[in-house]
């Protein structure tokens, strides 16, 4: 008996220390559907990979597979894998998103039995958490899934899109969910669409025709059939962007469609989950083609996809959690010994289990190159809340960004990526100086962008020299810049051909608008500007040789001289009443026979003109009445002298505005003067949206008028101006009011800019160049050739306008303004002259008389006296007339004196007093010694007069 029993020992002691010796055999179960044998084949291939050598590994794994068909429902499924717990399995793999039931979930969650997905799941209700806590899922999580494409879609810049799913898939609407909030915010601007398979997916496209940005999830054997559907309404037109968010579009093959259709030349980008640099060696990468090294290549193999890879991560996982729970209780690791029935019935579950899932859940991928997926993390209800999305290329399989669980998206630079060669395709309009037709092209017969010039071509030109593209200038039919119809909400113009993807970018004087930015997209501007007032000038007149007489007007000036003769002739009479006026000749005598008046109409005269022309007067009245009656002329001509003056500048300059209107207020002020601008364009919207007072009541005042004061363009108002010659002014941006200011000598601009704007470059949202423009431009302006070019286009080197002066500075008074007054100077001179060679000859022929010379001698005489400036002495000789103390020869003097009765002599008006004391004032009989006398005086007073000179 007891040799039996140590027989016993001693073989269970063996036996123990045989199976101590040999590895561990864990048995794991999976669930795969007949059409899934790739998956299992990669199930199998991974195990084998994880068992490795013998002696390199502590535990094996023993999979159990259970395959299942589509009609399988939850009992079949139940009972199989209750099948695996009864066979000891301690984890159960699968299945995929094709059950329609979470049977294997529960079960597990009843024995303790860790399950593990791969595939995309419903998302849990708050409810049913507690009966899948032993369920672990390695497919990315569908809220944070959700916000990676909504950080994705926004880093894109789109402000406006649709979304289109699939609306038999119920779990796109989880996936979206971030996105679809979006359009009950802005309804606008997110449209969403919805289509089923087997559909005619072109009513679908034809809702969004235009459409531009596109969100598409669908299904990856659908996609090529929904894309050639949507070619139809020009949605894979160039420069629209289609946006795929299945992470298995890979397994499509677009290249083909590319291939096949030469318009196909939409931007297409998709999301995938980032792996890691390393392939497995039994594993191929995503797809038919590849890309290795930055090297594109393709393979014949069958494609992997991105459960082949959450199915290694979840071996993985499980794989190093047993190692790490075998560390820490090597004695508890073994073989679960659990069936359905025994915890139905009440008994406990398998508590390694759960410590299993706690160690999977704490699991880290970051930096684990036995993952293939990144970021590997779980959160408390099993589901992957870390991971890496990658954007690229589906076409050619190259990767564009990454997005992190963080929200952030780093740009990622792949050198081998080929760029398509494209011919941009500008829209513009015709209007100088932006844009035109070269004439001598034209008729040299040139072809292409030839035949256009202006400042849009020239600039287009070295942006493209500086960026390095080639492009095409297409004019739009309409001539229109940009308007949105209120009705059809379609935009004509530069806008709507960018729009239609007919244009790859617009340029003009364009003007940024915020409902031109909600349409398309701008780069920096390469112009600033504003608004101002363009007005009729008045064509510039030759002042008359009478400018200086406009101060006043002819009657004016009748008057003043009818005053100044009047004034005369009134001054005289008023003198010859005045005693006082009347003063003794001979100062030295005391006696005198006659009193002398010195107020004769000479004086007068001169006195009279002389107060007028603030020249003064060595003779002023002397009597009360007489100054009385020249103050009072003296207080007229002030008056008529100061209001020449204040007049004569205004007069003789063009330095007065035209009229009363210096701004937009003073414009709006008044009826007189009609205004307007250019129908639906940005200073049309400037103020149409303005709450200014000014604005408003400008704007109301042109909708007010009739006919309409709007234009089609630029041009038709430019024209308006000019024909209406200042019965109609335009409002225009300050640019193309300085150009055709520049080309129109009658045109001229009112006030100071307002509504400051910028004129740039239009292209579609989204567009991968539009940075590239920008910085040309940028470029361009350091360098001063945007200065340059403005230089060029807007000087006119021909023009020979009249230039205005400023009306707040002094105006410069120019010989053109002035020559009537020195024209009036030089015919006074010469009258002067004329007067003074009239007596010059007289006296020549007085002397020549007297001293018996013939008229020439005499003349030469005189004349030759005259020319020596410097001689200021002239000799007296007897019987010489001498001019300077009297206009009478002397001895006629003397006859004529004796001659004349003492009773009956007058001394001639204006004779001063020494001339007077010389006259002989005795009888007859004392003549001679009187003539003596005289003569010895007059002797006396040459002398002094010449000692004086």
């Amino acid at each position: 008996m007891w040799t039996h029993r140590i027989v016993l020992l001693c073989c269970m002691w063996s036996a123990f220390f045989v199976c101590d010796s040999l590895q561990q055999q864990i048995n794991i179960g999976a669930f795969f559907y007949d059409d899934e044998l790739e998956l299992e084949k990669e199930f199998m291939a991974v195990v084998s990979a994880i068992n490795g050598p013998e002696s390199e590994q502590t535990f094996r794994l023993y999979p159990l597979i259970k395959r299942l068909k589509p009609e399988d429902g939850s009992v079949t499924m139940q009972e199989q894998a209750c099948d695996l717990i009864d066979n000891g399995v301690a984890a159960i793999f699968g299945p995929s998103s094709k059950a329609v039931s979470d049977i294997v979930a529960l079960v597990c969650n009843n024995t303790g039995i860790p399950h593990i997905e791969f595939d995309v799941a419903d998302e849990e209700h708050v409810a049913e958490r507690p009966n899948h806590q032993m369920t672990l899922n390695l497919y990315p999580s569908q809220v944070i899934l959700s916000k990676a494409y909504a950080d994705i879609v926004q880093n894109f810049g789109w402000r406006k899109f649709t979304i289109v799913y699939d609306s038999s898939d119920v779990k796109a609407s989880a996936r979206l969910q971030d996105l679809l909030q979006l359009r009950e915010v802005h309804n606008d601007v997110v449209r969403v669409r919805k289509f089923q398979q087997d559909d005619d997916y072109r009513v679908m496209w034809k809702s969004i025709r235009g459409e531009r940005r596109v969100v598409l999830d669908c299904p990856p054997g659908m996609l090529v059939e929904l894309l050639n559907a949507s070619s139809e309404f020009g949605l894979t037109g160039q420069f629209n962007h289609i946006f795929l968010t299945n992470l298995e579009t890979y397994t499509d093959h677009l290249e083909e469609l590319s291939a096949a259709n030469e318009s196909f030349a939409v931007n297409i980008t998709a999301a995938r989950l980032l792996l890691t640099p390393e392939p497995p060696s039994y594993s191929l990468p995503y797809g038919y083609v590849t890309q290795r090294d930055n090297v594109v290549f393709e393979t014949n193999d069958s494609p992997r996809t991105l459960l082949h890879d959450l199915i290694h991560d979840a071996l993985q996982l499980f794989s190093q959690s047993w190692r790490n729970a075998s560390y820490f209780y090597p004695d508890r690791m073994g073989v679960p010994r659990m069936s359905c029935d025994f915890a139905a019935a009440g008994g406990r579950t398998w508590q390694m289990g759960r410590y299993l899932m706690r160690l999977m859940k704490g699991t880290s991928g970051m930096n684990n190159t036995n993952f293939r997926t990144t970021s590997l993390q779980f959160d408390d209800e099993g589901q992957r809340i870390t991971f890496n999305i990658e954007v690229y290329d589906p076409l050619d399989g190259i990767g564009i960004a990454v997005w992190d669980p963080r929200g952030q998206i780093t740009q990622r630079n792949v050198d081998a990526k080929v760029q398509k060669k494209i011919i941009y395709r500008v829209a513009t309009r015709i209007g100088p100086p932006y844009f035109s037709y070269n004439e001598t092209a034209v008729e040299l017969n040139l072809t292409g962008n030839a035949i256009y010039q202006g400042y849009a071509v020239d600039l287009i030109g070295a942006i493209a020299e500086e960026v390095g593209f080639e492009y095409q200038f297409v004019p739009v039919a309409d001539q229109q810049y940009g308007k949105q119809d209120k009705d059809t909400k379609q935009w004509n113009g530069i806008i709507g051909e960018i729009i239609n993807n007919d244009a790859h970018m617009g340029i003009c004087d364009l003007t940024i608008t915020q409902a031109r930015r909600t349409a398309v997209d701008f780069t920096v501007p390469f112009m600033q500007l504003g608004v101002s007032i363009l007005a009729y000038k008045s064509p510039h007149k030759v002042k008359a040789l009478d400018a200086y007489l406009q101060p006043f007007g002819g009657e004016v000036w009748i008057w003043i001289l009818i005053s100044v003769f009047v004034m005369t002739f009134l001054k005289a009479i008023m003198a010859r009443i005045a005693k006082t006026e009347w003063e003794n000749p001979h100062p030295c005598n005391r006696d005198p026979e006659v009193l002398e008046n010195q107020w004769h109409l000479h004086n007068t005269f001169w006195l009279t003109v002389a107060s007028i022309m603030t020249a003064g007067c060595d003779i002023l009245p002397r009597s009360p009445q007489v100054r009385m009656f020249e103050a009072t002329w003296w207080i007229f001509a002030i008056i008529i002298a100061n209001s020449y003056t204040a007049n004569l500048a205004a007069f003789l300059t063009s330095s007065k505005m035209e009229g009363s209107i210096a701004n937009l207020k003073d414009l709006s002020g008044q009826k007189e003067v009609h205004f307007g601008t250019i129908y639906g364009g940005s200073t049309y919207n400037l103020l149409a949206d303005s709450n200014e007072t000014t604005y408003r009541l400008a704007f109301n005042l042109m909708n007010n008028d009739d006919p309409s004061a709007y234009t089609k363009d630029n041009a038709e108002g430019v024209d308006r101006v000019q024909k209406n010659r200042g019965d109609y002014m335009f409002l225009m941006e300050t640019t193309t009011l300085e150009y055709h200011r520049e080309q129109h000598c009658d045109l001229r601009s009112v006030g100071e800019k307002f509504g400051e704007k910028h004129y740039a470059i239009a292209v579609p949202f989204g567009a991968e160049y539009r940075s590239n423009l920008s910085v040309a431009i940028l470029h361009l302006s350091e360098r001063g050739q945007l200065y340059d070019l403005k230089q060029k286009w807007w000087k006119n080197p021909n023009a020979s306008c009249f230039e205005e002066p400023d009306p707040d500075a002094t105006p410069d008074m120019t010989f053109e303004e002035l020559r009537g007054i020195f024209y009036t100077l030089y015919i006074g001179l010469l009258i002067a002259f004329l007067i003074g060679i009239t007596e010059f000859l007289v006296y020549v022929q007085q002397v020549a008389l007297e001293e018996r010379l013939t008229f020439k001698v005499a003349f030469k005489k005189e004349i030759r006296f005259v020319l020596c400036v410097w001689n200021n002495k002239k000799p007296i000789t007897a019987g010489t007339p001498v001019s300077s103390l009297r206009t009478t020869p002397r001895p006629s003097l003397e006859k004529s004196l004796e001659r004349t009765p003492k009773s009956g002599r007058r001394i001639v008006l204006g004779r001063s007093s020494e001339e007077m004391c010389e006259l002989p004032t005795g009888g007859s009989s004392s003549s001679s010694s009187n003539t003596r006398n005289t003569n010895k005086k007059m002797s006396q007073q040459q002398q002094q007069q010449e000692a004086r000179l």
